[in-house]
């Protein structure tokens, strides 16, 4: 009897967390296709870990290069340096500057992840 109330309260802990972790996802927008950041990534949340990410950890600049070139015009409406971090991380690329690059990234980031993060239209917005 003790172990079937165990039993009972462990499935009891698991649909209760299990419920309030699906509170914390907005449903609707994943009902909708819609990324999340998390167990969907947004369109360039996804582009730049594939080809951001992944060839930078790999040093391979050259994929930098034809990234950055590609996202170029990707940036919102009040993203009014985008493009001009994209060129500058594509020029530092191709010279070899992997610092430049790192730091050209991080400027970026600072500069818009908030801004990318509030807006669900730009988080789902196709990438060119």
């Amino acid at each position: 009897m003790v172990r079937m109330q165990k039993v009972w309260l462990a499935v009891l802990v698991a649909a209760v967390a299990g419920g309030i972790g699906a509170a914390a996802l907005p449903s609707a927008a994943l009902a909708a296709g819609k990324c999340d950041g998390k167990a969907k990534p947004c369109p360039l949340q996804q582009f730049m870990r594939d080809n951001a990410g992944t060839p930078m950890a790999q040093g391979d600049l050259a994929a930098i290069v034809k990234s950055m070139e590609k996202i170029e015009k990707a940036g919102g409406p009040n993203m009014t340096m985008w493009a001009r971090y994209a060129k500058k991380t594509a020029d530092d690329a191709k010279a070899n500057k992997t610092d430049d690059v790192k730091a050209d990234c991080k400027a970026c980031h600072d500069a818009y992840k908030s801004a990318y993060i509030n807006n669900v239209t730009l988080r789902n917005k196709p990438l060119p």
